[in-house]
């Protein structure tokens, strides 16, 4: 038995609801597209924005203690980005241990976090201990906590204040080597103000160092 196919005449009428019903399809898909081309460029993880409160996390260190945001409430916390590969960054272990000392008694924590996919928790632990750093370093081996709080490069930092709120990012100071002349203190400007209970006066600022390997 055949089967038939039976097509209908289009008449002038029929064409013009057939085109006003592809132009609408077109208009409602134009209207949408901004929406879904946006939605479609958007990371998969969006860094935390300056005064916006920062994600939890729990971090083990090199000695196999886990830290955790929470238990840094109420304190000020400095988060250095560290590589022990970067020789930029090997560059500030001395002035952060300076840093360290001059704020740590005012509540200041600082804790250095280990981001790159290509150090292992042996070899971070290892020249750590050779280094002799002055703070623990976390082991960030996915480079999520890296990734949500928008670190890029090693040395830099990130500082939040006791409500876990963002409040600085960037540069340790503008001197790639320690004693050049014109050095700007970003990071004691941030701690300072923030100590005094005033707004950070540059609260991001540019980075430079090795980038974290993802």
């Amino acid at each position: 038995m055949g089967f038939f196919c039976i097509r209908a005449q289009q008449t002038p009428a029929l064409r013009i609801l057939i085109i006003m019903a592809k132009v609408a399809v077109v208009c409602r898909f134009m209207a949408v597209w901004p929406a879904v081309a946006a939605l479609a460029l958007m990371p998969l993880s969006a860094s935390a924005q300056i005064g916006t409160k920062a994600a939890g996390f729990s971090l083990a260190d090199t000695e196999d203690r886990v830290h955790t945001l929470e238990e840094y409430s109420g304190k000020i916390l400095v988060l250095e980005f560290w590589s022990f590969k970067c020789p930029v960054g090997l560059a500030y272990n001395e002035r952060l241990a300076t840093l360290q000392s001059k704020y740590r008694g005012r509540g200041v924590v600082f804790l250095a976090i280990a981001s790159n996919k290509n150090e292992s928790p042996i070899e971070v632990k290892r020249n750590r201990e050779n280094l002799k750093l002055a703070f623990p370093v976390l082991l960030d081996r996915d480079g999520t906590v890296a990734d949500r709080l928008g670190a890029t490069h090693t040395p830099s930092i990130v500082i939040l204040d006791g409500a876990g709120m963002l409040r600085y990012r960037g540069a340790i100071d503008n001197n790639k080597h320690d004693g050049e002349k014109g050095r700007i203190p970003y990071a004691e400007g941030a701690l300072d103000a923030l100590l005094a209970g005033r707004p950070v006066p540059q609260a991001e600022t540019e980075v430079f160092g090795c980038s974290i390997r993802r």
